[in-house]
């Protein structure tokens, strides 16, 4: 409860709630406009963050990736483009429904489902992080090379269809992962004699390439802007009332269960999850056929979901230091810009910071609300702005952003060779996810098994004689193995089906 407190105080300033509610704007703006994602404005902001303080920077990040996830549910509503990726779901019965004349009725669930899938994971956030960071205390070198293992092979489900080219995109971010100088021994290595490649490929503007620029190029090459203004429903009273609250209330606590333990899974993201709850709405429902044609649970699952991945998708990365997505990549980058390290020392060495950002997440949902339903009224505006406007500012961002972090252009040519590296995987659709992952994990498991080798004279017996180290690992092995097992029955169910 002290803990609480402290971060109670942390987030009571002028600064935070400012940074706050901006960072909702800014969130909530780029999440609706198609083709722009919570990533790549998380990847913009982080630099922003570099001379705030870490608890005004963090709640800045934190508001921009909840808002942007409910953004996304706007376009996917009022066009038929989901604003976001997680959104995709919401366009099956959110444009129907627009379409109908209930874009209200839609936005105004979306919001509501949002905001409380969005608090349901917060506190889930606030109250299981300490205990697993807690028990992660306990924790030697095999065990953490045991969980960065676990995230390494969860790139296997982040994988999408096409399994194969994520593993090529993992030994990619596993390659350049190892760039830089020897942990042990200080030998340089992959470095070509390059003094600026001695620490490392800098994580910020690797990053912001694969997301910012990848964006403008991907603008680019479509260069053409979508005609909103004669296609756009109009929007009536976005409030749907506290009876209609109630009615959605047991759609929403289903949702945000499925979202919260989704996005503590390394590897899942909110498609599973938002598929996994619109699945299971559509089999519980009375009327099965209605969804896809305008059924407003269609919009309250998903978004209820997606939100709750959030702070699910938070724990790992703050108890144990093991990021299991990007979007959770990109807060270790944050973090680590402001000099301190995820997992348990956290809690112990920056508790006014930590509770401070559980504080902020659940203070940024409450938020969303009734911003949400004032900034509604302007989407025809929002949506109609040219796309090659936005990518200019949005490049000049990414330029002024990484020079600013440590003024070395060295970073500027990061920023463009990782920028052409995420468009090639664009174009040959390699995905991105799996190459971050590894980046980040790379040294961190590479570093924690060295360490252990070490400890154990150079023997591997401490991969079987701690209980926790050999569980993790045989999870380990099961996630990595396991799309490969579901791709194969998936296949055999459709032979026997024809």
């Amino acid at each position: 409860m002290s803990n609480i407190l402290l971060g109670l105080q942390t987030v009571a300033s002028v600064n935070v709630l400012l940074f706050l509610v901006v960072g909702c704007v800014v969130g909530l703006v780029i999440g609706a406009l198609p083709g722009l994602t919570g990533n790549m404005a998380i990847a913009l902001m982080v630099p922003m963050t570099f001379g705030m303080e870490p608890s005004v920077g963090l709640a800045f990040l934190a508001a921009i990736y909840c808002s942007s996830i409910y953004g996304g549910s706007i376009s996917a509503i009022l066009l038929g483009i989901p604003g976001t990726i997680s959104s995709f779901a919401t366009t099956l019965d959110g444009y129907p429904l627009a379409k109908k004349g209930k874009a209200g009725l839609a936005l105004g669930t979306s919001t509501m489902a949002s905001v409380f899938g969005g608090l349901f994971s917060a506190i889930v956030l606030m109250f299981l992080t300490p205990v697993l960071a807690e028990v992660a205390l306990k924790f030697g070198p095999g065990e953490y090379f045991a969980v960065s293992l676990l995230g390494i092979a969860c790139i296997t489900s982040i994988s999408g269809d096409n399994i194969p080219k994520g593993l090529l995109s993992g030994m990619i971010g596993l390659l350049i992962a190892v760039i830089g100088m020897d942990p042990q021994n200080g030998y340089p290595r992959l470095t070509f004699g390059n003094m600026n490649l001695l620490s490392g490929i800098g994580l910020v503007p690797s990053l912001i390439g694969l997301f910012g620029v990848v964006s403008v190029l991907k603008t680019a090459e479509a260069c053409k802007r979508v005609k909103t203004n004669n296609t756009m429903p109009e929007v009536d009273n976005v409030w749907i009332g506290w009876k209609e609250c109630f009615r959605q209330l047991p759609t929403w606590i289903r949702g945000s269960v499925i979202g919260t333990i989704v996005g503590i899974i390394p590897g899942a993201g909110t498609n599973v999850a938002t598929f996994m709850a619109y699945d299971m709405e559509k089999k519980m429902s009375k009327d099965p056929d209605s969804f896809g044609k305008g059924n407003v649970i269609g919009v309250a699952a998903p978004e209820s979901a997606n939100n709750a991945v959030t702070g699910g998708s938070l724990v790992p990365l703050l108890a144990l230091g093991v990021p299991g997505n990007s979007t959770s990549a990109l807060f270790l980058g944050a973090i680590m810009i402001h000099g301190m390290r995820t997992g348990p020392v956290f809690f112990t060495e920056h508790p006014d910071v930590i509770y401070g950002l559980f504080i902020a997440i659940i203070i940024a949902n409450i938020i969303m609300a009734p911003l949400g339903i004032f900034i509604l009224r302007y989407m025809k505006t929002i949506l109609s702005v040219p796309e090659e406007l936005l990518a200019g500012i949005i490049l000049a961002f990414c330029v002024t952003g990484v020079f600013a972090i440590a003024t070395n252009p060295f970073d500027v040519l990061v920023l463009i060779i990782f920028g052409l590296i995420g468009y090639f995987c664009y174009k040959f659709k390699i995905p991105t996810a799996p190459m971050i992952v590894a980046m980040v994990l790379g040294s961190m498991t590479e570093n924690n098994l060295r360490q252990a080798l070490v400890a154990s004279k150079g023997s591997w017996d401490f991969l079987y004689k701690q209980p926790i180290t050999l569980t993790v690992l045989i999870i380990a092995v099961g996630s990595f193995f396991f799309p490969f097992i579901a791709a194969k029955v998936k296949k055999m169910r459709a032979a026997k089906a024809k």
